[in-house]
């Protein structure tokens, strides 16, 4: 059990290298979406007035996401602010959203999507971050 946090520890880590946390002063309001699942949680973030911010270029999404885990079946349902998705492990994704205010906030899941059997991806957690 221990090695299964580390692995997952390590997998998280390498995905958040590039994102320095911050606290904005102003913001919309995050609502708590950690053990939803990512479409639930997306529903109450637009909900909330984040909008979805794309950081893969629209042509290379394909190359990018293809074999990545859940990453191309998310960018095809149109969510275009998925960054990026591992293939292996817990299946770990991140997902991009801004707000009025130009905060950014990411948003990590764990887990398959396997929808035809009512298996999806859950938020293990979020947060702001400042943009490089």
């Amino acid at each position: 059990m221990k090695n299964i946090f580390l692995f997952l520890f390590l997998m998280l880590s390498t995905f958040t290298v590039t994102a320095a946390p911050c606290i904005p002063t102003r913001h919309a309001e995050v609502p708590n979406i950690t053990n939803n699942s990512y479409h639930q949680a997306r529903k109450k973030l637009l909900a909330n007035q984040w909008q979805p911010l794309t950081t893969i270029p629209f042509n290379e999404a394909e190359e990018t996401l293809r074999y990545s885990g859940n990453g191309w079946g998310f960018w095809e349902k149109g969510y275009q602010e998925v960054e990026t998705c591992a293939g292996t492990g817990f299946a770990p994704c991140i997902f991009n959203f801004t707000d009025i205010y130009g905060n950014h906030l990411k948003v990590y899941t764990l887990g398959e999507e396997l929808t035809e059997n009512g298996i999806y991806a859950e938020v293990s957690e979020y947060g702001f971050y400042c943009k490089d």
